[in-house]
């Protein structure tokens, strides 16, 4: 499915990332760009850094040297402000691994409360976007239920259309389908292959490598915090360069 991109500015440019939780040294030295339309799988053992790096791009988790420009915006170290988080937050969504809904809020209004709190979109407007995208996830009849009357494949397609409703430039996705049942994860997939096939901007962790094969642009692996290999799928599968990657490639793909 890779397509050439053009040669606008990168929607992510990630530069020299470091991170640190205390002493740990969580990202070394990350650089990273991500085109307009690309389909960026990020993989690697637990505990590389992936879920780190994406949560980095929406400055959900902070970094301590480095420069990012995402959407526009340029984001130094030492300058992480609220009105940089937020100007980012409304141009770039996120879809967790647990979902993260609101209990409390039927799955139409989880969809709205970000468009209408956080980008003052006019209630008529969020509504009419949220119904859009719940039908668009093929869940418009279920919207008035709320997250405990829904499976998990639901929950999660509720929280992929309330990621679309603040019409991202990038969305990123952590781990999506690893808190689900296997029979569940499917559904998920095909959501995201379908905006994968639409030109969606796409940052996606994940374990599943026969998806990661179908729609990446570019897989990333990662092992202790580093990029430690970037390529084509073909060639990331086929042709793995390191011998760490070629280790876990032996290790996931045997399963």
């Amino acid at each position: 499915m890779t397509t050439e991109r053009s040669a606008e500015a990168p929607v992510v440019r990630m530069h020299g990332i470091d991170k640190w939780y205390g002493a740990y040294h969580a990202l070394r030295d990350i650089d990273l760009a991500v085109a307009a339309g690309e389909r960026i799988v990020v993989c690697g053992p637990s505990g590389s850094g992936k879920s780190t790096l994406v949560r980095t791009v929406n400055l959900l988790e902070p970094f301590q040297r480095g420069h990012l420009r995402v959407c526009g915006i340029d984001v130094e170290a030492d300058a992480i402000t609220r009105a940089a988080r937020l100007a980012v937050n409304r141009r770039v969504g996120m879809v967790f691994q647990q979902f993260n809904l609101f209990p409390h809020m039927s799955a139409l209004h989880n969809c709205t409360v970000g468009p209408v709190w956080g980008a003052g979109v006019p209630r008529r407007e969020a509504h009419e976007r949220a119904m859009h995208y719940l039908a668009r996830v093929g869940l418009h009849d279920l919207a008035g239920r709320y997250p405990a009357q829904l499976s998990g494949g639901q929950q999660q397609r509720v929280a992929i259309a309330r990621a679309l409703c603040t019409r991202p430039q990038v969305v990123l996705f952590d781990e999506p389908t690893a808190s689900l049942d296997p029979e569940m994860v499917g559904e998920v997939l095909q959501v995201m292959e379908s905006l994968a096939a639409e030109g969606m901007t796409m940052m996606i962790v994940t374990h599943e490598m026969g998806f990661a094969r179908r729609i990446a642009d570019r897989v990333v692996f990662m092992d202790q915090g580093q990029v430690i290999e970037i390529a084509r799928p073909a060639d990331f599968f086929e042709h793995p360069q390191s011998a760490r990657l070629r280790t876990f490639l032996g290790q996931v793909l045997a399963h």
